[in-house]
């Protein structure tokens, strides 16, 4: 195999026999070597590139082994072969003192690779069970059979789950930071499944790293490919003490937070970012003078406190019309005068603008010696302020979002009191809340000592009709060290349709954009569904002769409906998928291959 991949090498490139004197040896052989010496070449087939952070995982016939070279990582994908040279073999995330207790890997500046041109070829995943997951299999693709997740809820990245087996056996299944299982914060699935990663190993802990969706039993990602440029997107993030030059409050390495901010807004690309616990003007300036595009700032230099609120704005969507501090309640609301900072902008997306009145707020902390009065305090603001918004704002579009210093159903003092923000969530005719959901998959936004999700997004009932999707942003999937060099915060981002009336899919009239994947499709199948009004939404599978299956028929609020085509009991053709919401249908072909 070694000596043929070596040839079209050859063939390919114009190498001469002299430059071929040097056969890979195997990766077997390689790891056999003593950490820190050269290993002069291994050829492999890459089963993960950019689906994980950091690593490239290769592997031959006999072993494999992680490649820790950035440039490899975004320039192969699963299935290459690929020759690499020059290496310095070490290991990573071992235990002090306990050589072997890591994982082996191939890096070093020296380090050379080639993708050889040969077609590509994913190894297939290695068979195996939980106790035999160890040094044998140390960077393969394993799949483990019939396991099941112990946690229930959506994944996150950067987290460890865990999966047993019938026996009782148990592994640690790591959901790397830039996987899209994470990033996607797919549903954990129930029941038993079959789950496909590469074996990583960590302080002598040997865990499995899925890759894809699939990999855990899942479909294909459906990618939102709205653009942003027809719709509204709005962000609130906490972001920790940003500006002060205090290294013991917030990130010690000042600069470090700051260009690593720009980097996650140049990403984000909102249009508006609420944002919470900046310092001074002049950090705020040196913020949106940095970042991509032309944008204004506002801060609120009325609130007392040294944590204070700003804005960041796109001005080629955003006019502002004026600002200021709504002041409502005693002395001692809002963490004694932290009122919520009101921006009022036009917004034009296409040829529609809208009027908005966005408050963002930074409610009361929680500490451990006056958590009652504390949550009374929220309480209390929470119910004033939605009075203050009905006396004054109660036909306006208003969006009221920022950093709740607690969770939005319940609350992180009690759970069996009340939620803080319940003069909200109980006026349902005039308020939604776009990150309740978000909060019931058990999702976090505040990824601090106590993880949960407490940034949030409230919009009264005439903004309702304008939203898409909201969803926690996820910053560790391109950024190393997220928590301990930019915020203990995650930016929560809300996108609306200024319109309402036409759907996502620009190609049809309908309020609806269907997306099918994969297509063709052979072992399962998924439909979304990005409903933009609510109502009855119904989906019909009809075959070549006309038979016809329901897969979906209730009612629903403007949601993402998720759908799955029951692809198992299916035969080999071409399907025709119906999808009517009130009234409007679509109609899209599958195709199965059996």
């Amino acid at each position: 195999m070694i000596k043929q991949i070596t040839l079209a090498f050859a063939l390919a490139t114009g190498w001469t026999s002299a430059a071929l004197a040097q056969e890979p040896i195997s990766i077997a052989d390689a790891k056999k070597q003593e950490f820190n010496s050269t290993v002069t070449k291994v050829a492999g087939r890459v089963t993960s590139a950019a689906q994980l952070s950091n690593v490239v995982y290769l592997q031959d016939r006999s072993a494999g082994v992680a490649v820790f070279n950035e440039q490899m990582r975004n320039g192969v994908k699963i299935g290459d072969s690929v020759v690499v040279e020059n290496a310095t073999l070490t290991e990573f995330g071992q235990t002090t003192g306990a050589p072997g207790t890591g994982l082996t890997q191939l890096g070093g500046s020296g380090l050379r690779f080639t993708v050889v041109p040969v077609q590509r070829e994913e190894p297939a995943a290695k068979s195996t069970t939980i106790p035999n997951v160890g040094e044998g299999n140390e960077a393969v693709l394993v799949k483990l059979r019939k396991v099941r997740f112990v946690e229930t809820g959506r994944f996150e990245g950067n987290r460890s789950y865990n999966a047993i087996d019938a026996f009782g056996n148990d592994i640690v299944i790591r959901i790397d930071r830039a996987c899209e299982i994470g990033v996607n914060n797919l549903e954990i699935p129930s029941g038993d499944v079959d789950i496909t990663g590469v074996v990583s190993q960590f302080r002598g802990a040997y865990q499995v790293l899925p890759r894809l969706a699939q990999d855990v039993g899942l479909p294909p990602i459906a990618v939102d490919t709205v653009s942003k440029s027809r719709t509204l997107d709005v962000t609130t993030w906490n972001l920790e003490w940003y500006g002060t030059a205090d290294t013991t409050l917030g990130q010690r390495n000042k600069d470090l937070q700051r260009q690593r901010i720009r980097i996650i807004m140049d990403t984000i690309q909102a249009d508006i970012y609420a944002l919470q616990e900046v310092i001074s003007d002049a950090a705020l300036a040196a913020l949106s003078d940095s970042i991509k595009g032309s944008y204004g700032r506002l801060f609120a230099t009325e609130v007392t406190s040294d944590q204070k609120l700003a804005y960041i704005y796109n001005k080629n969507v955003v006019t502002p019309v004026d600002n200021g501090l709504a002041v409502n309640g005693g002395a001692r609301a809002w963490g004694n005068g932290r009122f919520p900072f009101r921006y009022t902008f036009d917004a034009k997306v296409g040829d529609v603008t809208k009027r908005f009145s966005a408050f963002n707020i930074h409610a009361k902390a929680t500490s451990d010696s006056t958590a009652a009065d504390d949550y009374q305090r929220r309480k209390t603001d929470a119910e004033t302020f939605h009075q203050y918004l009905k006396d004054f704002y109660g036909d306006a579009n208003v969006m009221v979002l920022g950093d709740f210093n607690d969770r939005l159903l319940t609350t992180t003092t009690d759970s069996t009191l009340p939620s803080c923000y319940s003069a909200f969530l109980n006026d349902q005719d005039n308020w939604f809340a776009t990150t309740a959901e978000l909060e019931r998959q058990g999702l976090s936004s505040y990824i601090g000592f106590n993880r949960g999700m407490l940034d949030h997004m409230l919009i009264s009932n005439e903004v309702k009709p304008l939203h898409y999707r909201s969803f926690v942003e996820s910053p560790e999937r391109y950024l190393t060290s997220y928590s301990t060099t930019v915020s203990d915060h995650r930016p929560v981002t809300g996108r609306f349709f200024l319109n309402a009336v036409t759907s996502v899919d620009e190609e049809t009239t309908s309020t609806q954009n269907v997306r099918i994947a994969p297509n063709p499709m052979s072992t399962s199948g998924m439909m979304e569904i990005v409903a933009q009004q609510g109502g009855l939404l119904r989906v019909d599978l009809s075959d070549a002769t006309g038979n016809t299956q329901t897969l979906f028929d209730q009612n629903i609020a403007p949601s993402i409906q998720l759908v799955t085509i029951p692809v198992n009991e299916l035969v080999s053709g071409t399907y025709l998928v119906r999808t009517t919401l009130n009234g409007v249908t679509t109609t899209k072909n599958v195709v199965v291959i059996r």
